[in-house]
């Protein structure tokens, strides 16, 4: 019997593996409620064209409703809203990363079975360790990426502190200098940031108190300092030195960053280097030790 077991579970669990696939990806219905609790979702975008849901990220959707509220299986929505991906395509990934290293293992064990003709335990194991693996893997991934663009954030915030306080210059307002400096630049983060003043338009509020906002939201401290500086403009109080003071300490900050990475790239790069000069020492010695001891 357990012969028998060992010799059909390959086939098995790849047959339920790929039958809970097709299920996923089957077509649904769209019910008009959760159509409609949708609408309250709907963020400012910079562009009218509607996104298209692939069939990933309709699986992804389907188990952001319906995993359980636990904490390493929770989605870390700050990273994904300042890399601005979705829950369902974060899920999406995931379930790709983990079905490939669950499938992996498996069709090995397949091709096993067939060539010698008994079953591997050990490759039926490890499918599940590797989609373990790599489902939390994408975390890892995202975590580095919201890390880089935090720091990308940073220092565009050094250039856009320096052009505010030279619009503060003329007779231009706060709010003016703020709206007019956001245009100047096509990048992604002057991009969001003209997205949040566009809301901050529509819902009446003061631009500093969207960059406060979007900072909290983002996890980024140069928002949310910018927003505490523009907002003592109400009190009719000289912005220009207190910009330009964060703008220097904006850009020690992305100097001190970027001489760390520096310094930790070199480290890495330290134990390749080492290895390749000892190669290089063996096959330079080599015909001298065999002379040595041929002769």
């Amino acid at each position: 019997m357990t012969i028998t077991w060992l010799t059909v579970l390959p086939g098995l669990l790849f047959g339920l593996a790929l039958a809970a696939f097709v299920f996923a990806l089957a077509p649904r219905m769209v019910r008009t409620g959760d159509a409609l609790a949708r609408l309250g979702e709907a963020s400012v975008t910079s562009s009218s064209t509607p996104v298209r849901l692939t069939r990933w990220d309709r699986v992804g959707s389907w188990l952001a409703q319906h995993l359980p509220a636990i904490k390493f299986l929770t989605p870390p929505t700050q990273d994904l809203d300042l890399l601005e991906m979705s829950v369902s395509r974060y899920y999406a990934s995931k379930t790709k990363a983990a079905l490939l290293g669950f499938s992996g293992p498996i069709i090995l064990s397949i091709f096993w079975q067939l060539s010698t003709g008994a079953p591997s335990p050990m490759l039926i194991a490890l499918s599940l360790i590797f989609a373990i693996v790599l489902w939390f893997s994408v975390d890892s991934t995202v975590k580095v990426r919201a890390a880089k663009a935090r720091h990308e954030v940073t220092r565009f915030m050094g250039v856009y502190l320096q052009t505010v306080a030279v619009a503060l210059l003329g007779n231009t307002t706060p709010d003016t200098a703020l709206s007019e400096t956001a245009t100047l630049s096509d990048s992604w983060v002057f991009k969001r940031i003209r997205r949040e003043y566009a809301a901050a338009d529509l819902t009446r509020t003061s631009k500093w108190d969207a960059l406060e906002g979007l900072g909290r939201q983002l996890g980024v401290k140069p928002l949310v300092e910018l927003g505490r500086t523009m907002r003592m403009s109400e009190a009719h109080v000289a912005l220009r030195e207190q910009i330009l003071a964060s703008a220097d300490q904006l850009r020690d900050q992305v100097a001190a960053a970027t001489r760390k990475e520096a310094e930790r790239v070199t480290r890495k790069a330290t134990v390749p280097v080492y290895l390749t000069l000892a190669v290089l020492i063996v096959l330079t010695l080599l015909p001298s030790i065999a002379n040595l001891f041929l002769h």
